[in-house]
């Protein structure tokens, strides 16, 4: 499970005042210049920071393919090499499970069956094994037996979130009462083939997947009707867990097949979510001519938020952002240190 660790450093009674400024959910500003890692194509990025050191794992072919990267500062980036073992990856979600490394992705040309999200594992996030496809207890992950199924199909993971502590079977019935008891909690992908909602899973293995509820709604759908921003659809995200009511996403939004912008939602318990009202975080049409056509895919670690863009010209490539001024001037006169999530 995601852990938050707060240092305090100067009186309590400051350190209590700026607890709510801690994690920065929607005051977030570009780093200039952006973007940060731009190798041709980059995209759908998943970074896991281990100690001072990040890894990221990228999307980076328009043939198929994922490599590794590395970072000592989550600026400066350097390419480790594609990665081996792999079904036609994309979208691909990693997490540390134990002393190994756990991948999820969408396998590219499969769309409507629970083939659509592969798993494997590795020793240095780089050559892969143990590739395969995920399974579900009946339907209620992947649900292809009506078009109009808001989980008829799916590209792939959103987020994994890993609970060393969790039951070794799944705990039954999936609900809320029993979500955050399991080993490994999925928000994933799924879609009619238009629309795309966020929905949500448990394992005990990471493998054999049940879907909250009997997979009959998903967790996050677009504001259909609305004329806003992510009325069609929001798919990719991150979810942080800061203690057992507290929740916090950050997601993908847009309209018809375009991915438009950044949002966040918080939530009690990780199933109800609430948009936040200043919504969207970024937006494609911010003036920013490096994701001018797509602005999504948020990945957040405590202060420091990655994310995809897509340009005029069709270059996909990442970003990131910081929290505004005036946030970290809170932060600063509270006494607590920036907060960083750590992937256990």
């Amino acid at each position: 499970m995601r852990f938050t660790t707060y240092v305090v450093t100067v009186i309590a009674v400051l350190a209590t005042a700026s607890l709510a400024q801690a994690i920065t959910t929607t005051g977030w500003t570009e780093y200039n210049p952006n973007p940060v890692y731009s190798p041709g194509k980059a995209y759908y990025p998943s970074i896991l920071k281990e100690g001072s050191a990040y890894t990221l794992w990228s999307d980076y072919a328009s043939s198929g393919g994922v490599e590794k990267v590395t970072s000592a500062d989550g600026v400066n980036w350097t390419t480790a090499g594609a990665c081996s073992g792999l079904t036609s990856p994309r979208h691909t979600v990693v997490e540390k499970v134990g002393s190994e490394y756990r991948m999820w992705y969408w396998q590219a040309s499969h769309l409507y069956s629970i083939a659509d999200i592969r798993t494997a594992t590795s020793a240095d996030g780089l050559a892969w094994s143990n590739d395969q496809v995920i399974t579900q207890v009946a339907s209620t992950v992947i649900d292809n037996s009506s078009s109009s199924n808001w989980n008829r199909g799916s590209y792939g993971p959103a987020d994994v979130i890993y609970n060393p502590d969790g039951s070794d079977t799944i705990v039954e019935p999936v609900n809320e009462a029993s979500v955050w008891a399991n080993k490994f909690v999925m928000y994933y992908d799924g879609t009619t083939g238009g629309d795309e909602s966020i929905g949500l899973a448990v394992s005990n293995d990471g493998v054999n997947w049940q879907g909250y509820n009997g997979g009959v709604a998903p967790v996050l759908a677009g504001t259909s009707g609305t004329d806003d921003w992510d009325e069609g659809y929001v798919s990719r995200c991150t979810v942080i867990m800061e203690d057992a009511d507290t929740y916090h996403m950050w997601f993908s939004g847009g309209v018809g097949t375009m991915d438009a912008g950044i949002g966040y939602a918080s939530s009690a318990d990780g199933i109800t979510w609430t948009r936040d009202a200043t919504n969207p975080i970024f937006h494609k049409d911010d003036g920013e001519d490096w994701r001018s056509s797509r602005t999504y895919c948020p990945v957040v670690i405590g202060d420091e938020m990655w994310f995809t863009g897509k340009s005029g010209t069709g270059t996909y490539a990442m970003g990131y952002a910081t929290p505004e001024p005036a946030t970290l001037s809170l932060l600063a006169l509270g006494g607590l240190a920036l907060l960083r999530r750590r992937r256990k």
